[in-house]
């Protein structure tokens, strides 16, 4: 952009269009897929090009103020292009995981028995939320369907919601590497504060660099620790509400390290549920405006899952 007749104090409006080639390189870097590099990219990449941004508007416009300079084409047109570096981080949507194309060999099935209901999960924003986040790129928010409320009552304790309590299963073969417990459940409606969003987890190596994550589990149920090989459909614990959750829930997601948010999500599959009566032998289920219920197809199991038309309450989030 060429800013013509302007004094030298003015002359950062150059910077403008460097600050936009920054956004359009480093995106197109992320979506080059580079591995863990890019997770710390994304986390500080656009937050940097915009907080610069914003100073350099606030610059330009205390210097106009001061100097009572007239609004010229090429100025006007320098702000505009501010605004949009600013809302440029819109664009950042859905983390470009270098795992998106190679997902998880392993095996999994749901930590739940009996009818769950996914209320998030999939490939996009429409139906998952966590799409946004490097480490949770693929992550699943799990609940009981009663084919009804989901709590009894009024719904404002934990106690009140059907999956509190209910017993949460390994889903993958594997070794326990993390068992995080004390943190107490959250009062439904309240705000989260505090460094572990997972709240009381189980974390195992499922296979070389995949790390299982199961969060938000009740303080005081993990009935295994560190170093125990576990098989799939083993006990862990119970279901909880710790952590950065708004109601009893399981999260569960596969990240490619152990060390929190230092990570890529891994895509996994859940291998032999049913789906409106039908076994599915591996799939994603989906939750968003039209989440899928499912059910673990093993042995013993109840009658077949059915789908349904849920009424969604938006403002209800799971994390």
């Amino acid at each position: 952009m060429r800013v013509r007749n302007e004094p030298q104090a003015e002359r950062w409006l150059y910077a403008v269009p460097m600050l936009a080639l920054m956004h359009l390189a480093l995106l197109a870097l992320l979506h080059s897929r580079p591995g863990l590099p890019a997770v710390v990219l994304w986390h500080f990449g656009p937050l940097l090009l915009t907080t610069a941004a914003i100073v350099l508007m606030a610059f330009g416009l205390m210097r106009s103020r001061k100097t009572r300079l007239t609004w010229t084409r090429g100025r006007t047109l320098g702000y505009a292009g501010l605004l949009i570096v600013t809302a440029m981080p819109l664009t950042y949507r859905t983390y470009p995981s270098s795992r998106d194309e190679h997902p998880s060999e392993g095996r999994y099935r749901l930590p739940l028995d009996g009818p769950v209901l996914v209320v998030w999960g999939g490939a996009t924003r429409a139906v998952n939320y966590h799409v946004i986040a490097p480490a949770e790129r693929w992550a699943y928010d799990l609940t009981v369907h009663t084919g009804g409320p989901r709590y009894r009552t009024d719904g404002n304790e934990v106690t009140d919601y059907y999956a509190y309590g209910r017993p949460v299963l390994a889903p993958a073969a594997g070794v326990v590497r993390i068992v995080s417990d004390g943190a107490p459940d959250r009062h439904i409606g309240s705000l989260f504060v505090g460094m572990n969003p997972c709240g009381n987890m189980v974390v195992m190596e499922v296979a070389p660099e995949e790390f299982l994550f199961v969060c938000h589990l009740q303080a005081g149920t993990m009935v295994v620790q560190p170093g125990d090989e576990l098989e799939a459909g083993t006990v862990i614990g119970r279901v909880g509400n710790s952590g950065k959750s708004t109601e009893p829930h399981v999260h569960v997601h596969l990240q490619t390290t152990m060390r929190g948010d230092l990570a890529e999500g891994i895509p996994m599959y859940f291998h032999d549920y049913l789906l409106d009566g039908q076994v599915v032998d591996r799939g994603i289920p989906t939750g968003g405006r039209h989440p899928q219920v499912v059910q673990h197809a093993g042995p013993g199991v109840a009658p077949a899952a059915r789908s349904f038309s849920w009424a969604w309450r938006g403002h209800l989030r799971y994390e």
